[in-house]
């Protein structure tokens, strides 16, 4: 296949070129501003111009578009800007994935839910319901991405790994230095391991599977829960990570006080099971 990786620089973005590149499919991916060992090319994707430009060029079979503003704090008072990239910058890759004939696969968020505990797990016929406003521009984001004749959502939660910059290794080196954690305990989800959402994009790429999925991890629990796992697994003092409530801990925005997914359809369709975190720390550990 010919895979063109929008964000390639990111978690999820990093680990799609090298699990492509491995399996022999000719990669092109694409960063913003400064370029890593798993890029190529610079491209803002609010540039309607230069992305068409970009994807003609290399005229590709799949698009993954993992490229988005997600600093949701920073969603809340930097508006045009989220709005810029997370809605009209997808747009404009549908557009131009249009004009390939490519698949497109556009990277959404848990986050369009609005986290009712009484509701879990969401599945796909869910309402939605965005309770802040990156969650309101990445559900924009689905309905431009639409605009693609062959399109996949996929909707992940709380993604981690080692491949860049995430939760997971900002933890990892508080955990090494023996620094105190304090993470929320009421915010639920249901995290999902970069790896496997990677293999998942070349599996629906190569046998171009359509459609909105649910694409999380098997286990809902919080990110206290989440990160004292991480703390037991990795050999590190589990007394180090202490909960906090939202409310005590303060942010910007508001969040889902439950966005678990249900993500059964997409492993029935594919025939493969995300891993739980557990087993995830102990590949990466």
């Amino acid at each position: 296949m010919r895979i063109f990786v929008i964000g390639g620089s990111g978690l999820v973005g990093s680990n799609i070129v090298e699990q492509a590149e491995s399996r022999g499919d000719t990669v092109r991916s694409t960063h913003l501003d400064t370029q890593t060992e798993t890029t190529d090319i610079d491209l803002d994707k609010t540039d309607a111009g230069r992305t068409q430009s970009v994807i003609t060029d290399f005229d590709p079979d799949v698009i993954v578009d993992t490229a988005a503003f997600h600093a949701v704090d920073d969603c809340e008072t930097k508006r045009n800007r989220a709005w810029s990239v997370n809605a009209a910058g997808t747009r404009n890759v549908a557009t131009a994935a249009n004009e390939a004939g490519a698949h497109l696969i556009y990277l959404s968020t848990d986050y369009v839910f609005p986290g009712d505990p009484e509701e879990i797990p969401y599945t796909e016929s869910d309402r939605i319901q965005p309770v802040n406003y990156y969650a309101e521009t990445k559900y924009a984001g689905e309905r431009a991405a639409r605009i693609a004749d062959e399109v996949t959502i996929l909707r992940p939660s709380v993604i981690y790994g080692t491949a860049s910059q995430n939760f997971v290794t900002w933890a990892l080196g508080e955990l090494e230095d023996s620094n105190e954690l304090t993470i929320v305990n009421d915010q639920i989800s249901s995290p999902t391991y970069a790896p496997d959402l990677a293999k998942v994009c070349l599996r629906l790429g190569e046998e171009s599977q359509t459609g909105l999925y649910h694409s999380t991890g098997p286990e809902s629990m919080s990110r206290y829960e989440f990160t004292v796992v991480l703390a037991e697994v990795c050999g590190y003092d589990t007394d180090l990570v202490k909960p906090i409530t939202t409310e005590e801990f303060g942010q910007e925005a508001p969040r889902p006080t439950d966005s678990t997914l249900d993500s059964s359809t997409l492993y029935d369709a594919i025939d493969y099971e995300f891993r739980d975190p557990e087993s995830a720390f102990e590949e990466l550990r």
